[in-house]
């Protein structure tokens, strides 16, 4: 960015550059009045400093433009369309629909959180609006529903907020930033989460099913599908439309560089064969700690005394080279709960849960991770797993709240940019994942990326 700016400095300090600005000061000596060349530095830094300022702004702003976690007291952060917890977070444009976030935070203590909406473009870089073109109310609010945790050892503070609600409504749509930060400083940011505002002005028609090129056939799920724009006048669709394509709504995996295969009258048709297919996966893994009191389904024992509780899963095996086996399952996302209780947001405990991988040796230059909606589908070096060479397996040891979760085991290389669940999970045509598309338009002229379509349907074509 500052390189940018340097470029605009140089522009400035070209003589023609010069030569103008100081007749233009002998010119009208009531207006510019130099009585040195320091004045006449002052006043032409004064011109390129908003230049480096706004620049900077953007790139500080540009870090918080994902799913993160700034404070590592936070945990436990769901964010879906209320009171529905196993939705997307995706939502229309003007109506009655609301999202709902929560958070923990460990500290225990009431803080002062505040949270704001930041408008994002299709790569989640800022939008050119401000918050007085895309918010109508109040750019900023408190968080004011809390609750603190009872009869639990670990002590923590529970967070609701819902909205768009009166205060602050989105206006546009396209992507946003829910930013939360603390003591109405935007710069001690606790947490950012992402999600989609849409406006159905368009359709998209999808068909789910294997892959023809016969090496994928059995491996691959593909998402083929036609948009349709009739009604919308799109003077050119190779530029103006841009698709996000995603398998359970996550962000590792998603796809964003398609275009159009074949164009229609209003009418732009994706049918590709790989380019639009994703790795099939099997059904996640799963744990239930809903209770300490008892062995739960995958839990092999629990210890526990007055400070803490241990939960050790069952050991997993590499599914790899096994058979498709079906089970029922949310897609990876988790449910925090308890059974022994009423009050499913500050009743359950938080419990260490120790995952087990037996393997005969450790992988070179090559990590395990746990991913699923818990770990934000990103390699968290928390979730990394550990060889035990004495033991012979793969280990670690998590901190999370009671409740149904679903996970699977990746490997990551040094080279690689997206995870890998060949080795450890496999892929089956046959297994269920949802898949959500998301058309993007920017018209001639326009300072933003709007959502005009979108569509959400499983592996089943069943729509969602």
């Amino acid at each position: 960015m500052i390189v940018e700016a340097t470029s605009d400095l140089n522009l400035f300090w070209q003589p023609s550059v010069i030569e103008f600005i100081f007749n233009s000061a002998k010119y009208n000596m009531s207006e510019f009045y130099f009585s040195s060349y320091n004045k006449l530095l002052k006043w032409m830094l004064f011109l390129v400093l908003p230049v480096v300022s706004l620049d900077a702004e953007a790139q500080e702003a540009s870090e918080f433009y994902a799913d993160k976690i700034y404070l590592p007291s936070i945990k436990t952060i769901q964010l879906y369309v209320d009171p529905l917890i196993l939705t997307d977070p995706a939502i229309p444009l003007g109506g009655a629909s609301q999202l709902h976030l929560e958070f923990d935070d460990l500290d225990g203590d009431k803080k002062n959180y505040y949270y704001t909406l930041i408008h994002c473009n299709f790569d989640w870089t800022p939008s050119d609006l401000s918050p007085f073109d895309y918010l109508s109310g109040f750019k900023e609010q408190d968080i004011t529903d809390f609750s603190f945790s009872f009869n639990t050892k670990q002590s923590y503070a529970h967070y609701d907020l819902l909205f768009p609600n009166e205060n602050i409504r989105p206006t546009k749509s396209g992507n946003y930033i829910l930013k939360v930060y603390l003591d109405n400083d935007p710069e001690k940011v606790a947490l950012t989460r992402r999600f989609i505002i849409f406006d159905s002005k368009a359709q998209l028609i999808s068909d789910i099913h294997k892959p023809t090129n016969v090496k994928y056939t059995d491996t691959y799920q593909e998402a083929d599908f036609v948009f349709n724009y009739r009604g919308i006048s799109i003077s050119n669709p190779i530029n103006d439309v841009k698709i996000l394509l995603m398998q359970n709504f996550r962000w590792d995996n998603a796809i964003t560089s398609l275009q159009p295969l074949f164009m229609k009258t209003e009418e732009l048709d994706y049918t590709y064969d790989l380019e639009n297919a994703f790795p099939a996966g099997k059904e996640f893994r799963y744990f239930d700690t809903r209770s300490v009191r008892y062995r739960t389904e995958r839990v092999s024992d629990i210890k526990a005394d007055g400070t803490k509780t241990e939960v050790f899963l069952t050991p997993d095996i590499s599914r790899g080279n096994q058979p498709y086996l079906f089970h029922k399952d949310i897609n990876g996302k988790f449910i925090p709960g308890i059974i022994e209780g009423f009050n499913q947001k500050v009743e359950p405990d938080y419990v260490w849960v120790t995952f087990t991988l037996p393997f005969d040796y450790p992988l070179r230059s090559t990590n395990i991770y746990i991913i699923g909606q818990f770990t934000d589908w990103q390699m968290k070096e928390e979730f990394l797993m550990h060889y035990d060479a004495d033991a012979g397996k793969y280990e670690t040891r998590v901190y999370l709240k009671q409740g149904y979760y679903e996970y699977q085991y990746v490997t990551f290389d040094e080279k690689g940019e997206i995870a890998d669940n060949e080795l450890f999970e496999g892929n089956s045509y046959e297994t269920e994942n949802t898949y959500q598309i998301f058309a993007y338009y920017r018209s001639f002229g326009s300072r933003y990326d709007e959502v005009i379509a979108y569509k959400a349907t499983d592996s089943f074509n069943n729509n969602r």
